[in-house]
């Protein structure tokens, strides 16, 4: 069976749920940070994708480790520089 890692599919509540963040705080990491963009229904409701899920533990782990949100938000906005550098390959700024 393939699924569609990418199809919305999940509320808020399943999410919360599913990664131990609170829906609050899912809201916020979406609308003050912009680190994901779950799809919405005709009535407004975030419907969140697999990835989307992914995307929240991810989050999770990093605040875990320390990195503040706007340590993420730039990861989020720049995935190839933080890759390179990961590497040893950016350019120093």
């Amino acid at each position: 069976m393939i699924v569609d890692k990418r199809a919305p599919i999940y509320p808020i509540r399943t999410v919360a749920h599913l990664t131990g963040v609170n829906p609050r705080r899912i809201r916020a990491w979406e609308d003050q940070y912009n680190l994901f963009v779950p799809a919405r229904t005709g009535g407004g409701h975030r419907l969140y994708s697999e990835e989307d899920v992914d995307r929240i533990r991810w989050v999770k782990a990093m605040v875990e480790r320390g990195l503040s949100l706007k340590g993420i938000q730039r990861l989020v906005e720049r995935p190839r520089s933080a890759e390179l550098a990961a590497e040893g390959r950016g350019a120093a700024r």
